[in-house]
């Protein structure tokens, strides 16, 4: 997946240094003036990382979409409030929070040691 990424990463650079090279090159006020070999290597090169930059984030963009849309789906429902002791909402509230609640007891089990009742 990362080489496919990389992949059509460098492709649509190659694409836009070209495009935006043939632009620059067509919109020269001078046309009678020829452009030494290092300028066309910076011009290039230039183009080419302008062109990487906004091909990679793009593709980052979207990676980084499809990650939240993966994360919200596995999300626990969130509490607003503290549910009565007892109640339906309480016993689903307290073994979502607390991995070693006792239904039968109220009680769950805390790194040091001890029991505590949930509120």
């Amino acid at each position: 997946m990362t080489s496919l990424a990389l992949n059509r990463t460098f492709s649509l650079a190659a694409v836009f240094a070209g495009a935006l090279a043939f632009a620059v090159m067509g919109a020269a006020p001078e046309p009678a003036r020829a452009a030494s070999k290092t300028e066309n290597f910076l011009l290039g090169l230039t183009a080419g990382v302008v062109g990487t930059a906004i091909v990679a984030s793009a593709i980052h963009h979207h990676e980084k979409k499809k990650w939240k849309k993966r994360y919200r789906a596995r999300r626990h429902k969130v509490y607003r409030y503290r549910p009565r002791p007892w109640t339906p909402e309480w016993y689903d509230y307290c073994s979502a929070k607390y991995r070693s609640f006792d239904p039968e007891t109220g009680y769950y089990l805390t790194y040091s040691g001890r029991y505590r009742f949930c509120r």
